[in-house]
């Protein structure tokens, strides 16, 4: 889980919601949801996290309409955070894997329920190791809990998908010289050109040893 810095919230949805609550509404997820005004926060939090979801780090498909949505950290549901539906600080940007017929992750996954960590959390990224095989493991009990409410290691292609980083890494700090590894590792971590982090960031800098 890679740690997410939020940016200011954008200008347009702070206007968004001053239209409504000038006229004397509160605007709600009914309010939000369909309108163009979506389309202006989901691009701002796609942009923010570096093109990945939020909890499992692979790339969001560029079809976000089918494979993605936002989520929420803490549920939006009337009767748990009524207020937090259109907080920006509470939103996140998650893929959607039960669109492709395979066991639901993530944000589809956590429904209304609220993991112990959070991507938001600055020291997120040192409660999860990854394993050869490509699972997530949690160091604590949190951590667990977290795997198991957003499905982790439920998807074939994601525990595939984080196994082959794994093995390039170490693959790459095995064959290549010292300094030749930094500057390859260098270039995996850093954002790319169009603006994006790669995928399974956090599997990178662990095969690499830098969380031990």
């Amino acid at each position: 889980m890679k740690h997410i810095v939020k940016n200011p919230e954008p200008p347009e949805f702070i206007e968004w919601k001053e239209e409504f609550r000038n006229t004397g509404i509160e605007p709600g997820w009914g309010e939000f949801d369909g309108k163009p005004i979506k389309q202006t926060v989901k691009a701002a939090l796609i942009k923010e996290q570096g093109g990945l979801c939020c909890f499992c780090e692979s790339l969001i498909p560029a079809d976000t309409s089918r494979y993605g949505h936002i989520a929420h950290w803490e549920a939006k549901a009337k009767d748990k955070s009524p207020y937090k539906a259109l907080e920006y600080d509470n939103l996140l940007y998650s893929c959607s894997d039960n669109q492709m017929k395979i066991p639901s992750t993530c944000g589809v996954a956590q429904k209304e329920e609220t993991p112990p960590i959070s991507p938001l959390d600055e020291d997120c990224e040192t409660h999860f190791a990854y394993s050869e095989s490509g699972n997530i493991l949690g160091k604590n009990d949190h951590a667990q809990e977290t795997i198991r409410m957003l499905n982790l290691n439920g998807s074939k292609r994601l525990r595939d998908s984080r196994r082959l980083v794994f093995e390039e890494t170490r693959n790459n700090k095995r064959i290549l010289l010292p300094h030749e590894f930094d500057r390859w590792l260098d270039n995996e971590l850093k954002r790319q050109s169009d603006g994006t982090f790669k995928e399974y960031w956090t599997t990178i800098k662990y095969a690499a040893g830098l969380y031990e």
